[in-house]
């Protein structure tokens, strides 16, 4: 990772901005979710806040990944930026039950440009870094996610119980201006898809080859791969239980632990320290990645299991780094075998239609746990959820391992060789 990092500085200033922006949105994630359970007093509060942050995506998912392959990608960094800079500073007015609503139309905004940032900065990463370094980055990425989970989610639970629900705000919005300055200062090529992870440089006849992938529809891409399928199926059913899963973390600190503010700060960095790990150990994954990928899956829904019958707050926390490390391992590999399967022209729609469908998929699942919380026990919730999650991966993760290793067509496959 070190040498990933000596030897890419543009990719080091897009992960410095991705930590900022990074720390100060769990600053707010975490503020948020506890100022809605105390003004409140209502879980359903905290399953809708986070349905309102994943169904924009329903809209804004496609439309993004879209921009991301036609647009210039820094262009679309910038923007995205600055807009959720002014967007975070609203929530500095929600001081009673009756402006909540201002929460839920500001998280709505901020996912709406999220939706727009997060696929454009996913497809940048073969632009800015070389193709032998592109699992390490992958795995990086995970750490990343983990580190900014870890100390935002733990910061910011000590930040909002000791100066306030404001302060985190603040931080959050100031953390995106960081942001798009520091994204705005990296050299990226002036028009998408021609860095070093594509196919500029190559003889005539790759030339012709890209020429020839650029012309088919994303859907004809979609079709001709099983990997992008199954990937696909996976996010649908993971998000079931994902969903639950999430809307649960803040109801679990804040009252089946009876740890307020600082038992949602612990739990949120039990998740981020299994992130952190997760890229420290895929970076040194480099054969039978589907194998890795689904026993890390079906060990992620185990764990969660365990989270909902650990007695005490301190035993979830583990069990919930657990499940995530696994999470992470998976999604770093996944993540990979896609940039490798896929040309670079369409990994902007590629990863913003599996971050659509996982998403809608999860807000809809979050929504339903709101619900549900109101009659059914947490615990039950996140034995069911945590299950459903093991038996789908097993399901997923043994089709993942008999697949071939070509699902394309062969009279085809001349369009992916040099992806």
């Amino acid at each position: 990772m070190m040498n990933l990092l000596r030897a890419e500085p543009a990719y080091r200033r897009l992960l410095f901005a991705s930590l900022l922006s990074g720390i100060g949105d769990w600053f707010n994630s975490v503020a948020l979710l506890s100022l809605l359970l105390h003004l409140t007093g209502s879980s359903l509060s905290v399953g809708v806040a986070l349905a309102v942050r994943t169904f924009p995506y329903l809209v804004m998912g496609p439309l993004g990944g879209i921009l991301a392959d036609r647009l210039h990608r820094k262009t679309i960094l910038v923007f995205a930026d600055f807009s959720r800079f002014f967007i975070a500073l609203s929530l500095l007015r929600v001081n009673s039950v009756s402006q909540v609503w201002i929460a839920y139309v500001a998280t709505a905004g901020l996912v709406v440009f999220s939706a727009l940032f997060s696929p454009a900065r996913t497809a940048v990463i073969p632009q800015l870094v070389h193709p032998q370094h592109l699992a390490v980055a992958n795995a990086l990425e995970q750490s990343l996610g983990g580190l900014v989970m870890a100390f935002g989610a733990g910061l910011g639970g000590l930040i909002s119980a000791c100066f306030g629900f404001d302060t985190a705000f603040a931080i959050n919005a100031i953390s995106f201006l960081a942001s798009g300055f520091i994204c705005g200062s990296i050299n990226l090529p002036s028009s998408p898809n021609r860095g070093r992870g594509s196919f500029e440089g190559l003889e005539k006849k790759r030339q012709r080859t890209h020429s020839q992938a650029s012309s088919r529809s994303f859907w004809f891409v979609f079709r001709q791969s099983r990997l992008i399928q199954l990937v696909s199926v996976q996010a649908i059913l993971w998000a079931i239980g994902g969903g639950a899963v999430n809307t649960l973390l803040s109801v679990y600190g804040y009252q089946v632990f009876r740890s307020g503010n600082w038992g949602v700060g612990v739990l949120y960095g039990a998740l981020g320290i299994g992130f952190l790990a997760s890229g420290f150990i895929a970076s040194r994954l480099v054969k039978r990645l589907r194998i890795i990928t689904a026993a890390a899956y079906l060990f992620e829904g185990i764990c969660h299991v365990a989270v909902s019958l650990s007695p005490v707050l301190w035993g979830a926390a583990l069990f919930l780094s657990f499940a995530t490390m696994s999470a992470g391992i998976g999604n770093a590999v996944t993540t990979t075998l896609l940039m490798r399967e896929a040309p670079t022209v369409f990994h902007g729609r590629i990863f913003s239609l599996l971050g659509t469908i996982s998403s809608v998929v999860i807000s809809l699942s979050m929504l339903a746990t709101g619900f549900l919380l109101v009659v059914v026990p947490a615990r039950t919730i996140g034995f069911w959820a945590g299950s459903f999650m093991a038996f789908t991966s097993l399901v997923t993760g043994f089709a993942l391992v008999m697949m071939k290793d070509t699902a394309m067509n062969p009279h085809r496959a001349s369009i992916w060789r040099y992806a």
